[in-house]
């Protein structure tokens, strides 16, 4: 009896451990609000983005293949999402003065990282996202 108690709180455990893990990854509904807000919404090769590439040191750019480049079109409004492997691997990358300036600002969400010039509408379609 005690090893069917103990298999099933393992698995119960396993179960809430992989919500808590896949909690933090908001990319999904990121590039969906952006699709609903009528942008053209691509991905685009780690190696190939300079935002992230700005934003990588050397030692970082060794595990370039961890992340994921969203890049957004709408008319002249360009934004481009970044999605970070982790919610530490982004604040290591921004340090955290600028981590916890860009969340105050809305330019972060879960494990992703906003650039864009379109204030207004990029912006608001991140946030709320």
């Amino acid at each position: 009896m005690k090893k069917v108690i103990a298999a099933v709180c393992s698995a119960l455990l396993v179960v809430v451990l992989a919500f808590a893990l896949t909690g933090c990854d908001k990319s999904g509904s990121i590039e969906r609000a952006f699709k609903n807000a009528g942008y053209e919404v691509t991905s685009v090769k780690a190696e190939e983005s300079s935002d992230l590439l700005k934003l990588l040191n050397d030692e970082q750019k060794k595990e370039i293949s961890k992340y994921k480049v969203i890049a957004c079109k709408k008319d002249a409004s360009v934004a481009t999402v970044i999605k970070f492997p982790s919610e530490d691997t982004l604040k290591e990358v921004l340090g955290e003065t600028v981590y916890t300036k860009m969340e105050e600002t809305s330019f972060i969400n879960g494990n992703c990282y906003l650039i864009t010039l379109d204030l207004l509408k990029a912006l608001d379609i991140f946030r709320n996202a």
